[in-house]
């Protein structure tokens, strides 16, 4: 009976370990492909060699404290990755060996060795269990039936249980700790003393997503344009006469008028015209998420002086932005492939105005929304400057945890934060999922007549487009957020994916 819960325990911590590796490598290389590439390729490829070394070991030294020495070694090389994980993937990422390599590499470093000695578990296990040739195929197939329940247990209760409840350094120290354990068990099955019989229970719960239903799109039939699949998402340009869509995935993400390319049929875009309410002195512009390009595009029509920059994860987004949107070259916009938050680390720029535009309803990147990435932001802006981000999300309610905590998180760093939820003034129901626009500041206590009046001046001295109309100042909500039932934000505690708006689509104009 040990032996078995052994087995299956150390499928849980290996698949645990393999879950949790995603948010150790997110902040310093994002979320991508080549991320889950890497996580998964050297979990298989240490798995494959800890069978071959385990069987052999197995062959010479057939003894249970032999197996719970090599467990013991697992587990406390897992409870140094909390301590060594951060030197280590910061020398990768300002060594830079590219957005394959840099996660493969480090992947490498940080999690090969406890998955070769877990791999060795299952082959190990199998000798000692093993009492007569004959059935000792019947005993293989019972452990790695065993060990891969344990597998899947692992996964689930990481992925729905442990990494919204806990952080990363808790749930590494909780797999390290077990293993330990599972060690401490077996040294007392190889010393033969009594051993109270362990129960090992497993809760989960699972949560089944449906699917979106599709949205009825006016002004004739629609079309399918365009549709490839990247590295990080499924990219969808979507037309009929009146518009062109942009979808990642199941979401919507942008568009366009097809008679004005430069109007969005989505309404928020224009509401980050209200940043020059805060600052009317913007210059430069860095967006982070280029989508469309609906935010750019506006910029640059309506602000001949102004410089902006993009930054944008996917190439082809920037491909099918320029095809299919209307997103023309021009020396005041400068775009970059590369994920928001590296892009920040280490540009030398410093901006008045930084858009966050990389939330999107089917999840949010957590890395983009901790506090030591805002803490990073704070460092790129220029005196003066301000945070403008376009969340998802519901102000109030059993559902609005997720977007409590983000604003408890920009609250840490920013001491004036101003909220729009686009078309509030209308459809006044807290508890109703919408998009939000929160502007971070360093000045607090800005008020809407304050905003008025500098929409006033600034009208009068046109220095602000038509497009940015007083209406927007009508959606300013200056009631409390309570957060105390929320956590700040960590790169080491956030859970940013456990509330997607599945099906929801932004407010159209």
């Amino acid at each position: 009976m040990v032996l078995r819960l052994v087995v299956f325990g150390s499928g849980a911590v290996l698949m645990g370990l393999e879950i949790v590796g995603s948010r150790i490598l997110a902040p310093y290389f994002g979320s991508s492909v080549y991320v889950w590439g890497s996580l998964i390729s050297i979990f298989l490829a240490a798995l494959s060699l800890g069978y071959y070394l385990g069987g052999m070991t197995a062959d010479r030294w057939p003894k249970p404290g032999m197996l719970a020495a090599t467990l013991s070694v697992a587990g406390v090389l897992i409870l140094l990755l909390p301590v060594i994980s951060r030197p280590v993937l910061e020398a990768f990422s300002n060594w830079d060996f590219g957005p394959r390599m840099s996660p493969l590499l480090a992947s490498i470093v940080l999690f090969v060795l406890p998955s070769i000695l877990m791999g060795a578990t299952s082959p190990f296990a199998i000798k000692l269990a093993a009492t007569d040739l004959a059935t000792v195929g019947h005993t293989a197939g019972i452990l790695y039936a065993i060990s891969t329940a344990g597998s899947i247990v692992g996964t689930l209760l990481t992925a729905f249980v442990l990494i919204p409840a806990m952080g990363v350094r808790a749930i590494l120290y909780t797999l390290g700790a077990s293993l330990l354990v599972f060690a401490g068990l077996l040294a007392v099955k190889a010393a033969r003393a009594r051993v109270l019989r362990p129960v090992a229970t497993a809760a989960l719960a699972l949560i089944f997503l449906s699917g979106p239903v599709p949205a009825q799109i006016s002004c004739g039939e629609t079309r399918i344009v365009f549709e490839k699949d990247t590295v990080y998402h499924r990219i969808k340009v979507a037309e009929d006469r009146c518009y062109r869509w942009l979808h990642f995935d199941r979401s919507r993400q942008g568009g366009m008028f097809i008679s004005n390319p430069l109007e969005s049929p989505l309404r928020y875009p224009d509401y980050f015209l209200l940043a020059w309410l805060f600052h009317p002195g913007i210059k430069k512009v860095l967006v982070v998420g280029l989508g469309s390009g609906s935010v750019p595009k506006r910029l640059i029509s309506d602000f001949p002086g102004v410089q902006i920059d993009s930054v944008e994860l996917d190439p082809v987004v920037v491909d099918v932005a320029k095809r299919y949107f209307s997103l023309r070259d021009d020396p005041r916009h400068r775009i970059f492939v590369q994920d928001g938050r590296q892009y920040i680390k280490r540009t030398g720029e410093a901006y008045d105005l930084i858009v966050m535009d990389a939330y999107h309803a089917e999840g949010v990147p957590f890395h983009l929304v901790t506090r030591e990435f805002f803490q990073q932001v704070k460092t790129k802006l220029r005196p003066g400057g301000i945070v403008a981000a376009n969340i998802v999300g519901f102000l109030g309610g059993a559902n609005s945890k997720l977007f409590k905590a983000i604003y408890k998180t920009y609250a840490e760093e920013f001491s004036g934060l101003y909220l729009f939820p686009v078309t509030f003034q209308y459809e006044r129901d807290e508890e109703d999922v919408r998009t939000i626009i929160l502007f971070a500041a360093g000045k607090p206590g800005i008020t809407k007549r304050d905003l008025t009046g500098t929409l006033g001046r600034l009208r009068k001295e046109k220095r602000v487009p038509p497009a940015l109309k007083a209406d927007y100042l009508g959606d300013y909500y200056d009631k409390p957020i309570s957060t105390a039932d929320v956590p700040v934000m960590t790169d080491d505690h956030s859970f940013t994916d456990i509330l997607p708006v599945w099906g929801w689509e932004p407010e159209r104009r």
